[in-house]
């Protein structure tokens, strides 16, 4: 294995000498200040092992109640942006999908309560998540490979959406929480609400969500200046028309969930329903269509019919056009906790069946595609008769999915797909040290329908992991991880026949979203990374903080090439294979400046780096920038005040066909205030983010010079739980 880091050296270099210094000097600042209240260890639900943050080899990020409240944003991504290692990749604001140290898509997997999604998220990225982050009780971000414990999406990492859709305990009475926001930059309107309560041994649950908003404001142009041809007529009236304002950006979203549970001794079975329907628009002209003006000699009831859906058109936020998305699923899932006896303590497990569509709706209402994934996946854990210094676990997960796409950018023909999985996690206790160990082997086939191009492979993953605690309060931590990947079915049949050969040149299928001939590699080797770590938390006292330091060497890196050869002046790029090495670093601490009454004043700094670049061509694309800031919060008794900063630099770092990204400084403000007058807790809060109303663009994401974040926006609410 060959190491070479080439530019990131002295950027790395500089920010650990500025980021070790300060944690140790951070120590000193502690203990002049008088102790904060006990710290609450919390058990980390995605780890499968019963350890808290500080006791588990994995870094992650945790979002759960007011900080969970106060990132509630309409994708995923979005709600993720600010968490140390995590970015997002837009498609407009109606897609967001998390990156983590650098990778998404297909390569993140996206979980409900333990058990994937089964969406068409990883096939496009204009796919949206099937899943409702308002709806969210708590959010476990894992940061780096994670296929041991759920497989073969996971091998960039786990976002772990975890809410109470399955009651594991019997409330009190009945309690609710009633929201309402409202922000300027589109118009946007969210309600939530959720109900819950029991009687003897049964919980209920209820939960719904409403969110609508209208065409995002944006500073300057929604096309960039600098990808424009201003001597090309069509071109600059293009730009012309995008000040201001991203087009067909609308979006209109409700999802409703109901669940019950008959709850007993140490544990439970429990079942729910949930309904999703989400449209949104796709900006600028990731769906254009080359025969859209083929025919210039339109009669005038044409023009008139024409005028007519372009007022139809406005009142919705939408330009002439414009693709809309419309998906809805259908969602049931049964989870059960036993408790047991002998060689095993526990079962815990979940089955999820789905009933997934998503339609790409034309300008005239006609669905142009319809994506459509049937399945079931299921996931079963025995948790083994341990002691106080020994634990472990072993599992199986299963998933049987049906895809099929219809329609004029059907380009991945119907095909099922089937996995099934074996692991076990075990950890060791010895004091001072913990060491944590574990093996998975999963095998995954693909059958296409009438055709003879299957697939089928066996992916092995294990790593090893120790945490050496020096002292109460910090610990050092040491992991080597080897994960594989299987391709998917977009990477192995986008445009290929059902004899496993290319589709001639005059019947490839453009893929609208990317503007591309996407040609597949039916035979895909296995993705292979051995990821490296050493991190370092201080997890109790008056400072937090953690600093990790990977390295992640992937053979046979499966990614799509640009070849610079054009059919019918759109592009082919094809699906190849090439040795890869991502590298970078984390870091945050947290620190409290000022103690006064009940008034406490804290200060947190973070930052995170990613490189990545294949073994001969180059960079690898989509990668984030450097970015580092800071929080200042000032809390009381009723009501807390943060002021957040981040600086993203520029991303020069690009990959064959890209374009420089410009950086930006990110200013956002946050004040809450728990009104104490209330029977009910009534909390009235008020944010305002991209204050410095700066032109934002984000590297990671594909429609980056069509659809940038949106403007300066000043966003109220008001949340009552009773």
């Amino acid at each position: 294995m060959k190491i070479n880091f080439k530019k990131p050296g002295a950027v790395v270099g500089s920010f650990a000498s500025t980021a070790l210094p300060l944690l140790l000097t951070t120590n000193l600042v502690a203990q002049e200040l008088e102790h904060s209240e006990p710290n609450i260890e919390e058990m980390i639900v995605t780890s499968t092992l019963h350890r808290s943050r500080a006791d588990t080899a994995m870094p992650v990020n945790i979002l759960t109640g007011e900080e969970l409240r106060e990132k509630v944003a309409a994708t995923l991504g979005e709600m993720l942006q600010d968490q140390v290692g995590v970015t997002t990749a837009s498609f407009g604001v109606g897609v967001g999908s998390p990156v983590i140290r650098g990778q998404g898509g297909n390569r993140v997997q996206v979980l409900q309560g333990g058990v994937g999604n089964i969406d068409a998220s990883a096939i496009s990225a204009d796919h949206a998540n099937s899943l409702e982050p308002a709806l969210a009780e708590r959010i476990e971000v894992i940061r780096g490979p994670a296929t041991l414990l759920y497989g073969n999406g996971a091998i960039g990492g786990v976002v772990n959406v975890i809410d109470n859709r399955i009651p594991t305990s019997v409330p009190a009475g009945v309690t609710g929480i009633v929201e309402s926001r409202y922000n300027s930059v589109s118009d946007q309107q969210v309600t939530v609400g959720r109900l819950e309560g029991g009687a003897g041994n049964i919980a209920w649950h209820l939960d719904g969500v409403y969110r609508e908003s209208n065409d995002v404001e944006i500073p300057g142009f929604a096309v960039n200046p600098k990808t424009v041809d201003i001597a090309d007529e069509e071109e600059l009236e293009e730009l012309l028309e995008s000040r201001g304002r991203i087009s067909n950006s609308s979006t209109r979203a409700d999802t409703q969930t109901f669940g019950a549970s008959w709850v007993f001794d140490e544990g439970y079975i429990g079942f729910s329903v949930n309904r999703l329907e989400n449209e949104y628009g796709i900006p600028g002209h990731g769906h254009g269509h080359e025969d859209e003006h083929e025919d210039e000699d339109h009669d005038e009831d044409h023009d008139e019919e024409e005028h007519e859906g372009e007022e139809h058109d406005d009142e919705h936020g939408e330009e002439e056009g414009g693709v809309r998305i419309a998906m809805k699923q259908e969602r049931a899932d049964i989870e059960m906790s036993l408790p047991l006896s002998g060689w095993f303590e526990e079962l815990h497990g979940r089955m999820t069946t789905v009933d997934y569509q998503h339609a790409e709706v034309e300008p005239d209402g006609e669905i142009g595609t319809l994506f459509e994934q049937d399945g079931i996946e299921g996931r079963f854990v025995l948790h083994l008769a341990g002691t106080d210094t020994r634990e472990g676990v072993i599992g199986a997960q299963f998933s049987q999915r049906e895809f099929s796409a219809i329609g004029e950018e059907a380009f991945v023909p119907e095909t099922d797909i089937d996995s099934l999985a074996l692991f076990t996690l075990h950890s060791i206790d010895t004091g001072d040290l913990t060491y944590e160990f574990g093996l998975r082997g999963e095998r995954q086939s693909m059958d296409q329908s009438g055709g003879s191009c299957d697939s089928s492979n066996t992916s092995w993953s294990g790593s090893t992991a120790a945490i050496w605690r020096f002292t109460d309060q910090a610990n050092l931590l040491f992991s080597i991880a080897h994960s594989q990947r299987s391709a998917t079915v977009e990477e192995l049949y986008s445009n290929i026949s059902l004899g496993c050969a290319e589709l001639p040149t005059d019947l490839l299928v453009e893929h609208a979203a990317t503007q591309r001939f996407e040609i597949g590699l039916p035979n895909a080797d296995v993705e292979k990374s051995t990821n490296f770590e050493v991190g370092y938390r201080k997890h109790m006292g008056e400072v937090h903080a953690e600093v990790n330091v990977y390295y992640n060497d992937i053979s046979d890196y499966i990614f799509l090439f640009d070849t610079g050869v054009f059919e019918d002046e759109v592009e082919i790029s094809r699906y190849q294979q090439n040795d890869a090495l991502f590298y970078g670093m984390e870091a945050e601490v947290n620190f409290p400046v000022r103690r006064s009454g009940d008034h406490l004043t804290e200060i947190s700094l973070f930052g995170d780096y990613v490189r990545a670049d294949f073994d001969n061509s180059g960079d690898v694309p989509r990668i984030p920038p450097l970015s580092v800031g800071f929080e200042l919060q000032h809390s009381h008794v009723n009501w807390q005040t943060k002021l957040r900063w981040t600086e993203m630099r520029n991303q020069s770092d690009i990959g064959i066909g890209e374009t420089r990204t410009n950086g930006y400084s990110l200013l956002n403000f946050y004040a809450d205030y728990h009104l104490p007058f209330t029977a009910a807790e009534t909390l009235f809060f008020f944010k305002a983010n991209n204050l410095l109303d700066e032109e934002i663009r984000h590297h990671t994401s594909l429609l980056k010079d069509l659809a940038p974040a949106p403007g300066r926006a000043f966003e109220i609410g008001l949340r009552v739980e009773f």
